[in-house]
């Protein structure tokens, strides 16, 4: 049995974190993994060790950038290269801000829980938009929208990714339409690198930099008791004028957030236990209701 094969699972999940990250991104280097899982850089120095010890093809190292880089004969050892197990390290660390991810626990008590779809997206499309974003480059693409009976040839400067309403999407400056907007990656039919550069003056994205508060309260027809239930069920806190609970968030998450929750509904007794502190919030982010155009 050779040494990685006998490692702890603490060690084991921090190399599939290198190596996933080398391949979808592009590169890693030993900060980010001491910050992602809270260990001195000896630790993450004898993971890099072993692991290129293990696997020597794999990763090299570019001394001038200090960064960790997948070589032409990369091939997945530890994890697996699928786009769904990128995006599921990425949005568990977003969530938590820690990579501690809990281990299968096996048969226990018994439970179950709710299917949530399972878009399929191409790795190449994935590849493709990380290296961008981490480039600070434009992607040429083919989009199906939801707006559009038929494909369409797009260029888009992407910089960052989103996860909302169970999708993954690109947070990227559309040529198209002028502005930023988030594009669903299962939509993007095809996409190429393009050395187009963003557009002059485009380069800050206000739906992404400005933060909005939302607070929500339960509803007003609720019970007392009935309102205790639901401010303990939603995290809320007691205050003087009731239970509440706010939180900051990017504006362009707003829309997604308003959705999931069912507070941009037009009727604000529609049976939902939770009610927004400021109605005005949903009459200025929710989705539009005949056109998707701002979800692309």
């Amino acid at each position: 049995m050779t040494e990685i094969e006998n490692i702890r699972y603490a060690q084991r999940q921090r190399l599939q974190f290198i190596e996933s990250v080398a391949f979808w991104e592009g590169e890693i280097d030993r900060p980010r993994v001491c910050k992602v899982f809270h260990v001195s850089e000896n630790h993450v120095t004898r993971d890099f060790r072993l692991y290129r010890q293990s696997f020597p093809e794999n990763l090299d190292y570019d001394i001038t950038s200090r960064v960790y880089r997948p070589s032409r004969e990369f091939r997945p050892q530890i994890a697996s290269g699928r786009p769904e197990e990128y995006l599921s390290l990425l949005r568990s660390y977003t969530e938590s801000q820690s990579a501690a991810l809990v281990p299968a626990i096996g048969q226990g008590v018994r439970s179950a829980s709710l299917p949530a779809p399972n878009g399929q997206i191409e790795p190449e499309v994935l590849f493709l938009a990380t290296r961008a974003i981490k480039r600070r480059q434009g992607l040429s693409i083919q989009y199906q929208s939801l707006n559009t009976p038929h494909p369409t040839s797009r260029v888009v400067w992407p910089h960052a990714l989103i996860c909302a309403d169970f999708r993954w999407h690109i947070r990227a400056f559309d040529e198209k339409y002028g502005k930023y907007l988030d594009l669903v990656l299962t939509r993007i039919l095809s996409v190429s690198p393009t050395k187009d550069p963003l557009p002059a003056g485009m380069e800050k994205d206000a739906g992404w930099e400005n933060e909005v508060l939302v607070e929500i309260t339960p509803f007003a027809g609720l019970s007392r008791d009935q309102k205790r239930v639901v401010g303990m069920e939603y995290g809320m806190t007691q205050k003087k004028s009731g239970w509440g609970w706010s939180v900051s968030m990017r504006e362009c998450l707003v829309p997604y957030f308003l959705k999931i929750h069912r507070l941009d509904l037009d009727d604000p007794t529609a049976g939902f236990p939770i009610a927004l502190a400021n109605p005005e919030l949903a009459k200025q982010y929710r989705f539009p209701r005949i056109a998707t155009a701002r979800q692309a």
